[in-house]
This record gives C-alpha cells, sequence and structure tokens, in this order.
C-alpha cells in the first residue's frame, strides 16, 4: 500500500524549497523521485529554481518532457503520465493526481497560505476516506 506522508507548516511560501529537501534526501537514499505540478510553466519554474536554490547545492533533475528524463533520478512534471517513475511521489498540485497510487511513497504539503491549507486538509481527507495511513511530519 502507498506511504502517504503530510509536511506540514505555518510558514507561508516554502513548498518549492520544502519538495527540494524531501527529494534531496529521497536522491541521497537513492531513490527515484517524481515532483507533479499543476501545469507545464510551474514546472519549468521549478526547473529554474531547482538550478538556482540553494546555493552550493546540486540536484539532479530534469523535465519530463526533456530527452535527460529517463536517466535522472528526480523528474519534474506535469499531468497525467509520471513516465516510468513508481518510488518517491511529491505532489505540488493542488488535487490528487489519478496516478498517485502507482508510487511506493506519496509527499505531500500543507504551507501557510489559507488556500494551501484548504486545498491539503482536502487531499488528507481523500487518502484517509480510502483508507490509506496517512502520516503528518509538523515543521
Amino acid at each position: 500500500m502507498t506511504e502517504v506522508l503530510f509536511y506540514i507548516s505555518n510558514t507561508p511560501g516554502i513548498r518549492a524549497s520544502l519538495a527540494w529537501r524531501i527529494a534531496e534526501k529521497a536522491w541521497r537514499q537513492q531513490r527515484r523521485v517524481y515532483i507533479h505540478t499543476a501545469s507545464e510553466q510551474a514546472a519549468q519554474a521549478l526547473d529554474a529554481l531547482f538550478w538556482e536554490q540553494p546555493a552550493g547545492a546540486f540536484l539532479p533533475h530534469a523535465l519530463l518532457t526533456d530527452d535527460a528524463a529517463a536517466g535522472s533520478p528526480v523528474v519534474l512534471g506535469f499531468g497525467d503520465d509520471p513516465g516510468e517513475h513508481h518510488d518517491v511521489l511529491i505532489n505540488l498540485a493542488q488535487a490528487v493526481p489519478d496516478f498517485y497510487s502507482r508510487f511506493t511513497r506519496v509527499a505531500e504539503m500543507i504551507c501557510g497560505e489559507e488556500n494551501e491549507r484548504a486545498s491539503g486538509r482536502a487531499r488528507w481527507k481523500f487518502y484517509r476516506d480510502r483508507g490509506y495511513p496517512v502520516q503528518d511530519h509538523r515543521l
């Protein structure tokens, strides 16, 4: 059964940096990571941010639409097809993607903004109502 983890913080605007930290930890554990975003533009913006932040660190990643995606341990994507990834899903979209159950682990985030908190509560309820054991990590 898919393991579902929620990372909860009252700090607004940290979802991208939190996703980087979770992906970096999973990569160091030699896991493959798919970061799901709401749109192509969001995936591209996250890609740009990952190349810049944090200074002095590196996380090997590629956009799902890039040729390098097949060999990359961390892939940023959007839409209905995560490709060949089935290990760790980091969901940055407001809704649970249809393919979530293909993954061994799902990481969700609830951060400071009220709209994010409301959609996060809805995602929590979605998993709980389907019988998934949900764990939370308060930051």
